[in-house]
């Protein structure tokens, strides 16, 4: 299973060929996962940043991202790890729990453009190939 960044659906949500292509790529390889921070990062900085409307990203997680993709939940459990990455690695709040919930779940593998990422040792980041 591949944990999926805000950075890599937003790209995805903005037709950019070279993400698609490795998302079609992906998804004949392996499970997709994210968590609800993700889905938020993504509909608020698609518009904030790309000025694209609420409802296109919507309909473009509904449609391409979400049916192909596991939500996982955030829990208890997720927030203390995250507290404990957050302090230790000097990671971004949502950054923190994406990795908490990923090592929670066994994922050790996360699309992501973020090299913060690279720091935390029980992960893989991927990008573009």
């Amino acid at each position: 299973m591949i944990f999926l960044d805000a950075n890599f659906i937003i790209y995805l949500n903005l037709d950019v060929k070279k993400v698609e292509n490795f998302y079609i790529k992906v998804l004949q390889e392996d499970q997709l996962a994210l968590d609800s921070l993700v889905i938020d990062e993504v509909i608020y900085i698609s518009k904030k940043k790309y000025n694209v409307n609420f409802n296109d990203t919507i309909s473009f997680l509904d449609e391409v991202v979400l049916p192909n993709s596991l939500i996982l939940p955030i829990r208890k459990e997720d927030y203390d790890k995250a507290k404990e990455i957050m302090l230790q690695y000097n990671l971004k709040p949502s950054d923190a729990f994406h990795v908490s919930i990923m090592l929670n779940n066994s994922i050790s593998k996360i699309i992501s453009e973020d090299k913060d990422f690279d720091r935390i040792k029980e992960i893989e980041r991927l990008w573009l190939t």
